[in-house]
C-alpha cells in the first residue's frame, strides 16, 4: 500500500470574478459614501456585469472602477447606463464615471429653487422653431414616424424655477459639434460612440445649469464631465473623496499563499494537511470558498 498526496493545481479565478472579489471586499467603504438611494452591492454587480460585456472595460485596471463606483455613490447616481444618470466608460487604460443627462438633472432637482428641468434633442425634419423676445419660446413637433437615425440638426434645455419662471438654452448643430469635437480629441470618443444622442442632450443642461442656484453635488458632477471632455480625469480627487483600493493586498493576486502552505513533511498526517489546505483556500479567497477559488484534494490509498 502506498501514501499518495495528489493536489489539484489553484484554479485560475476568471477576471470578472476576481474584480467581484476585490469590489465586494470594499462593499462597507461604498455603504460608508453612499447616499440612500444607491445600493453598494448592486452598483457592484451592475460594475462587474459591465467589465465582463465589454471588452474595453475588461482591459482597464481594476482599481479604476472602484474610483469609479466611490464616485457614482458619493453623488447618489446608478452607473449603469440603463436609467442614463451615470456611464462607465474606458478612458486610457482606466474606467472614468461621466454623468449622464438624467443624472445631472437628478442632481439639479435636488435644489429647492428648481421645480422641473427637461431636455430633447432636434433631428432633421422636426418642425422647430424658437422665438425670442421679453421671454424665449420654443417650438418643437418631431416628424411623426421619422426614426431616431435621422441627423440631429439641435438640442434644449428648459428649466422651471420654484418661482413658475422659465430658462431655455438651445445649442445648434455647430455648438453641439464644437463640445463633440473637444472631448475627443481628448480621448472621450468612447461615450460618443454609445451614446451620442445622450451626449447631445445633455450639453444644453450643462450650459443652462451655469445659471440656476444649484446645489454642490450637481456642481460637483458637471465639473467632474468637464475633467474628462478635457481629458483630465485623474483630477477628480480634487472634487471626491476617494479611499486607496488596496488593489496590492487583493488575495487573487497572491496565489503563492496557497502554495506556500501546501509544502509539506511526508510524515504529516493526511488529515492535518487537508486542515491546512482548507486554512490556505479561506485565507486565499478572503470568503467562502466559491467554485473560483482553488479546490484542493488529498488522497490517501
Amino acid at each position: 500500500m502506498s501514501n499518495d498526496t495528489v493536489i489539484t493545481k489553484p484554479a485560475t479565478a476568471s477576471p470578472a470574478s476576481s474584480l467581484s472579489r476585490m469590489l465586494n471586499a470594499k462593499l462597507k467603504d461604498l455603504a460608508q459614501y453612499a447616499r440612500n438611494n444607491v445600493s453598494p452591492a448592486t452598483m457592484v454587480r451592475l460594475a462587474v456585469y459591465q467589465f465582463a460585456n465589454d471588452d474595453k472595460l475588461a482591459k482597464c485596471r481594476p482599481e479604476t472602477f472602484y474610483t469609479a463606483l466611490i464616485t457614482a455613490a458619493q453623488l447618489g447616481l446608478e452607473p449603469s447606463g440603463v436609467r442614463g444618470e451615470a456611464y462607465l466608460v474606458p478612458f486610457k487604460g482606466s474606467v472614468s464615471l461621466i454623468p449622464g443627462w438624467r443624472g445631472l438633472i437628478k442632481l439639479a432637482l435636488r435644489s429647492k429653487a428648481v421645480r422641473s428641468i427637461y431636455s430633447h434633442v432636434v433631428r432633421e425634419g422636426d418642425d422647430f422653431a424658437v422665438f425670442l423676445g421679453t421671454e424665449t419660446k420654443i417650438h418643437h413637433q418631431p416628424m411623426i414616424g421619422g426614426g431616431d437615425d435621422r441627423e440631429v440638426i439641435a438640442a434644449y434645455a428648459v428649466a422651471v424655477l420654484e418661482n413658475g419662471e422659465r430658462d431655455v438654452e438651445v445649442m445648434d448643430a455647430a455648438d453641439l459639434k464644437r463640445v463633440r469635437d473637444f472631448a475627443i480629441r481628448n480621448g472621450m470618443s468612447p461615450a460618443y460612440e454609445l451614446w451620442e444622442d445622450q451626449m447631445a442632450r445633455k450639453a444644453p443642461i450643462r450650459r443652462l445649469c451655469k445659471r440656476l442656484p444649484l446645489g454642490d453635488d450637481y456642481f460637483v458632477a458637471a465639473k467632474l464631465d468637464e475633467l474628462h471632455e478635457a481629458g483630465k480625469p485623474e483630477q477628480i480627487a480634487a472634487y471626491i473623496d476617494i479611499p486607496s483600493a488596496d488593489v496590492a493586498d487583493a488575495p487573487a493576486d497572491k496565489p503563492d499563499r496557497i502554495a506556500a502552505a501546501v509544502r509539506r513533511d511526508p510524515g504529516v498526517a493526511a488529515d492535518v494537511l487537508c486542515k491546512s489546505l482548507l486554512e490556505a483556500a479561506r485565507d486565499f479567497s478572503n470568503g467562502p470558498i466559491n467554485d473560483d477559488v482553488a479546490i484542493m484534494a488529498v488522497r490517501r490509498e
